[in-house]
């Protein structure tokens, strides 16, 4: 052999198995996206999840369908006196 053939020829030889080099990349964390939590109350919304609507209008009906005090506005100055009704609320 030359030192010309031995030069261009490779000094190891693998089979089909290639050789890995593990190179350590650094990963980019992201700050997580905050996702603002929104709050949707009102007569319309408990109607759509409700399942009996029509409880809404009893009065003896159980606690579990809600009480007219969650969606009704109160005038400011008097205390105790209704102003309206909430059809649809979202809070953030």
């Amino acid at each position: 052999m030359s030192h010309e053939s031995a030069a261009a020829a490779p000094k190891h030889r693998f089979s089909h198995g290639a050789a890995f080099t593990y190179r350590h990349h650094v990963v980019e964390t992201h700050a997580p996206l905050i996702v603002p939590k929104l709050q949707v109350t009102g007569v319309i919304p408990r109607i759509i999840r409700g399942d009996d609507p029509l409880q809404m209008l009893n009065p003896f009906a159980p606690v579990k369908y809600g009480t007219a005090e969650e969606d009704t506005v109160l005038y400011p100055d008097v205390p105790g006196r209704g102003d309206g009704t909430k059809l649809l609320s979202v809070s953030f």
